[in-house]
């Protein structure tokens, strides 16, 4: 009876430390695996980002079976569904613990703190002091390149960082291209339209945007960020116009849905403007 019962207790005991130990190993691995936000988010008021998301990307692309393109596809869509600050936490732990295994995705990590910096009232200081001496970097690797250029000059002017600079770099870059008998592409007509803008050259920024729409006349975005010019050159009727050929494609549907729709397409314009 002794022996049985010294059994049984010895069964129960093995079966509690069991589970004990396994729930001890479940919670060191999820202490493993949780993002140090502590270090890695920037600690003020003006990066935000949701916890919860944060965990669930991470996992996502922790322990899916996904290829290095499947998961630059699922950061790229969730910057423009708006949780770039969450990929920024992301990659800013994987970029000091797993060096290489960041590097695929250096570009989405440019793409999320560029979006912090355009869709935030007040971006984060720390943040655009970061971005900055990283995107400076690249540019002083490869000063030739144009894609690095008007990361850097964007970044410069959009966060008002040092406009002048920015400006500056795009500006020289399309002289270049101008001596070198090149057209500038959509990319760099865009940047300039609104870097000349930035630096109260509007005729010229118009002069881009111009160009803009006779390349993409079914851009409405280009209509509407020169109707923004024209209002700083309180030009009325030219803010008029351009909102006017902004709001074409919609006419339609504001006929037929009412005025009130008017401000749900001026929000899709301003998020269009902003991926």
């Amino acid at each position: 009876m002794i022996k049985k019962q010294t059994a049984a207790g010895l069964l129960s005991f093995l079966l509690i430390s069991s589970g004990c130990s396994s729930y001890g190993m479940n919670r060191h691995l999820a202490e493993e695996e949780a993002i140090d936000t502590d270090k890695y988010a920037y600690q003020d008021e003006n990066f935000t980002y949701n916890e919860e998301t944060l965990q669930e990307l991470a996992d996502r692309f922790r322990l899916e079976d996904l290829s290095t393109s499947n998961i630059n596809s699922i950061m790229e869509d969730e910057i423009k569904r708006g949780n770039y600050n969450e990929i920024i936490i992301y990659l800013r732990e994987l970029q000091a613990e797993e060096e290489e295994e960041a590097a695929p995705f250096s570009r989405r990590y440019t793409e999320a703190l560029q979006a912090h910096v355009q869709r935030s009232n007040e971006p984060s200081q720390a943040l655009v002091e970061d971005a900055v001496a990283m995107m400076e970097e690249q540019y002083q690797l490869d000063p030739e390149s144009e894609e690095n250029t008007i990361a850097y000059a964007k970044l410069l002017i959009d966060s008002e960082y040092d406009v002048e600079k920015g400006a500056e770099l795009l500006f020289d870059l399309e002289e270049k291209k101008e001596n070198n008998g090149e057209q500038p592409g959509r990319d760099l007509l865009l940047a300039l339209a609104q870097a000349y803008f930035a630096v109260g050259e509007y005729n010229n920024s118009l002069e881009r945007y111009d160009t803009l729409t006779a390349l993409d006349a079914e851009d409405p975005t280009h209509f509407y960020r020169m109707s923004e010019v024209y209002a700083a050159m309180d030009n009325t009727e030219g803010e008029k116009d351009a909102l006017t050929q902004a709001f074409e494609p919609t006419s339609d549907f504001l006929n037929r849905y009412g005025d009130e729709s008017y401000n749900l397409y001026k929000d899709y314009l301003n998020a269009s403007m902003e991926e």
